[in-house]
């Protein structure tokens, strides 16, 4: 038997290619239009759900997956490895994690569920040092551990055409939302494991940029980078220009640069980006 198999859920927003070559299974979260319920990643993609978005009268949801998606592939992956390391969306974003810790109750085997305290390709490039780490041979626990270490020396950075879609789906206040609107500024966002949490705006989509720059800069404390992923919802040109000032200012190149997918646009809208670096 392998010894080590990984998990996570559509929030991920992994590249399918990556995903294959590593047999990482992907567990969907559910976007639920007033025509019906759809997976994220299978039933929809991307671009179909961003089209849609702009054009829909009304909101879609997002909805967590039920226990027994995570208990089917928790079981069928127990029949070839002896553990999983299930690897999750924010806790304070979502309850998945809970869906997923309430099917480790029912399934026999060693399962680890592990907070991400991110979203998209955030949770991508600790996926990415752990299929690193299980290739060095890492038990388990080491590799929970190395994960841990990603996860303490991280930080996650986006920014929104609107505060409209996170005011909508109740991530943020209507007093947050009408301000952003008045003033006509491009909020910036950070994720802590609490939550989103303010952390600077600017006046247009260059200023943005170079204040992204900044705040990595200063997060690093002269630190090597280890890793960047860049993710955008319906917003690839800004998206590629954040991509290409982040790896001059830090000599770095991309390991993933993808698409924010249905479930995480339902509360950014159209016209996302965001960013994470983790350093060593």
């Amino acid at each position: 038997m392998k010894d080590i198999a990984l998990v996570t859920d559509s929030t991920a927003d992994l590249p399918q290619d990556f995903a294959r070559e590593h047999n990482i299974k992907i567990v969907p979260l559910r976007v639920i239009f007033p025509d019906g319920e759809y997976r994220d990643g299978e039933d929809i993609k991307p671009a179909e759900f961003y089209k849609r978005l702009r054009s829909s009268d009304t909101l879609p949801k997002s909805s967590q997956p039920p226990p027994e998606d995570f208990i089917r592939v928790y079981q069928e992956l127990l029949k070839d490895y002896r553990k999983i390391i299930s690897i999750h969306l924010s806790s304070s974003l979502s309850g998945t994690i809970n869906a997923a810790q309430l099917a480790r109750e029912k399934v026999e085997g060693a399962i680890h569920i592990f907070d991400s305290y991110t979203v998209s390709l955030g949770i991508g490039l600790q996926i990415r040092e752990a299929v690193n780490a299980i290739k060095k041979g890492y038990s388990s626990d080491q590799v929970l551990e190395h994960l841990q270490s990603v996860r303490d020396n991280s930080a996650t950075y986006f920014t929104l055409d609107s505060l409209k879609y996170l005011y909508l789906g109740g991530r943020i206040s209507k007093a947050k939302s009408l301000m952003g609107s008045i003033l006509k500024v491009k909020p910036i966002l950070q994720l802590v494991p609490e939550g989103v949490a303010p952390a600077g705006r600017a006046r247009n989509k260059p200023q943005v940029i170079r204040e992204v720059v900044r705040k990595f800069q200063d997060y690093s404390q002269g630190r090597e980078p280890g890793g960047l992923a860049i993710a955008q919802g319906d917003a690839q040109e800004m998206g590629k220009k954040m991509q290409q000032a982040l790896e001059q200012a830090f000599e770095i190149e991309a390991s993933f640069f993808g698409d924010i997918g249905p479930t995480l646009g339902v509360h950014s809208g159209p016209g996302v980006v965001g960013v994470c670096m983790y350093f060593k």
